[in-house]
C-alpha cells in the first residue's frame, strides 16, 4: 500500500522533476495559441472562402483575420491552420458565423451541414448576413488598432440579445428543415464620420434576410423588423416616432408586445384565412418642445397614429410572406398550438397555403404613462 502511494505521489510530481525548461515550453505554447472569435463564408470558383477573426483585450496585441480558400469547408479550415505561421489558430472559442450576401444568395446548406459535424462550432452561434459586400472583406476592414469585428459583433449582442435567438445556426436549421425558410440577422458595413478620418469602421442592424430552401430570396428593412419581433415574440424596447396633428415628431418607446394568431376556417372546415391581433404597450419618450402630453386626448391620438403605424409594418412582412410562398415568421407552428387537430389535417406546410388565405390584422396600443413631471 505504501508503495503504491509513493508511486502515485512520483507521478504527481513527474513534471516538475524533469526541469523547468518543459514548463516554460508548455507556457510559450499557451501564449502562441491565436484565439479565434468570428468565422467567415464567401463563394469562391469551384469552393468557399473560409475567413477567421481573432479578438484582443487590452494589452493583448492586434486582432488579426486569416483567409483561406478550398474545394470545401473542412478543406478551407485546414488549410487555414497549416498557413498560420508562428501562430496556432484556436478555434474552439468561436462566438460568431458571418456570411456574405453572395454566400448566402448561392445557398447554405453545404456550410450548414459543416456547422452540424464540425467540433469547433457550435449550433447556438449567432449568424448573420452582411450586405452588398464579402464576410472577408468585412472581417479585414472593420475595426482599428486591437478591435476588429469580434468585438463589434459582441458589442452589438449585448445591446440586442433578446432577438439573438432569431438568427442562431441552429435555429436556421431547424426553420429550413421544419418549414423551408428561416431568418437571419442582416448587417451592412459603415464608413467612419467624413469629420473622423482616423474613426473606424463598423456594422449596424439592417434587419433580417429572408431564406428560403437555404438561398437568401429577399430582405425585410430595419424599419419593418419591428413586426418580426412581435409575431415571433422577440421585441426588444424599441423607438417608434409618429407625427401629431401639428406635424411634430413624437418618440415613443415600445416596451411590451405581444401577437397570437387565429386560424380562420371556411365552411367545408378548410384553412381561409388568418387573423393576427399584436397588443403593444408603449411610453412617450420624446416630443418637440418640453410638453405636457397627460391630456388623455393627446394620449388617444397618439395611441392611434401608433397602432396604424404598426399595421402597416406588419402588413408589409405579411405581405412578403404570401408572396414568397414561404413560412419564414413560423406562423404554422402558432397555428398548431391554436387548433392541433385540425392543423394536422391540413397535409400540407401553410407556405405555399398563404397566398390563398385572407389575412387581417388588429392592433390595441396603450401608453401607459408619458413620464411628465407634474
Amino acid at each position: 500500500m505504501k508503495k503504491t502511494l509513493l508511486f502515485l505521489f512520483l507521478l504527481l510530481l513527474a513534471p516538475l522533476l524533469i526541469g523547468c525548461g518543459a514548463l516554460y515550453a508548455q507556457r510559450r505554447e499557451v501564449e502562441q495559441l491565436q484565439v479565434m472569435e468570428t468565422l467567415g463564408l464567401d463563394p469562391a470558383p469551384g469552393g468557399v472562402v473560409l475567413s477567421l477573426a481573432s479578438s484582443s483585450g487590452v494589452g493583448e496585441g492586434k486582432a488579426l483575420c486569416y483567409s483561406a480558400a478550398g474545394a470545401s469547408c473542412s478543406d478551407a479550415m485546414d488549410r487555414l491552420r497549416s498557413r498560420s505561421l508562428e501562430e496556432l489558430l484556436f478555434c474552439g472559442h468561436l462566438q460568431h458565423i458571418l456570411i456574405g450576401e453572395e454566400a448566402a444568395r448561392q445557398g447554405l446548406d453545404g456550410f450548414l451541414a459543416f456547422v452540424c459535424r464540425s467540433s469547433d462550432l457550435r449550433l447556438d452561434m449567432p449568424m448573420y448576413l452582411v450586405l452588398d459586400t464579402s464576410a472577408e472583406d468585412t472581417m479585414r476592414t472593420t475595426g482599428a488598432g486591437e478591435k476588429n469585428i469580434a468585438d463589434a459583433l459582441t458589442a452589438m449582442e449585448e445591446d440586442r440579445d433578446k432577438d439573438s435567438r432569431l438568427s442562431t445556426a441552429g435555429t436556421v436549421l431547424r426553420d429550413l428543415e421544419r418549414q423551408g425558410s428561416s431568418l437571419v440577422r442582416t448587417l451592412r458595413v459603415q464608413d467612419a464620420a467624413e469629420e473622423d478620418p482616423e474613426g473606424a469602421r463598423t456594422v449596424v442592424p439592417e434587419g433580417f434576410g429572408v431564406l428560403v430552401d437555404g438561398k437568401l430570396t429577399a430582405t425585410i428593412s430595419p424599419e419593418d423588423a419591428l413586426a418580426v419581433q412581435l409575431l415571433t415574440g422577440a421585441l426588444s424596447p424599441y423607438p417608434l416616432v409618429v407625427y401629431d396633428d401639428e406635424g411634430r415628431a413624437v418618440t415613443l418607446e415600445l416596451q411590451e408586445g405581444s401577437a397570437r394568431l387565429r386560424p380562420v376556417w371556411g365552411e367545408d372546415g378548410a384553412l381561409s384565412g388568418l387573423d393576427a391581433a399584436v397588443e403593444v404597450r408603449a411610453v412617450v419618450l420624446e416630443i418637440d418642445g418640453f410638453e405636457q402630453v397627460a391630456d388623455e386626448q393627446v394620449l388617444g391620438d397618439l395611441n392611434a397614429r401608433m397602432e396604424t403605424e404598426i399595421s402597416r409594418r406588419l402588413g408589409n412582412v405579411l405581405r412578403l410572406s404570401r408572396r414568397l410562398e414561404a413560412d419564414f415568421l413560423g406562423l404554422g407552428r402558432q397555428l398548431e398550438q391554436q387548433a392541433p387537430k385540425r392543423c394536422r389535417g391540413l397535409d400540407q406546410e401553410l407556405g405555399p397555403l398563404l397566398p390563398a388565405l385572407s389575412l387581417s390584422v388588429s392592433v390595441r396600443g396603450e401608453i401607459s404613462h408619458s413620464h411628465d413631471i407634474t
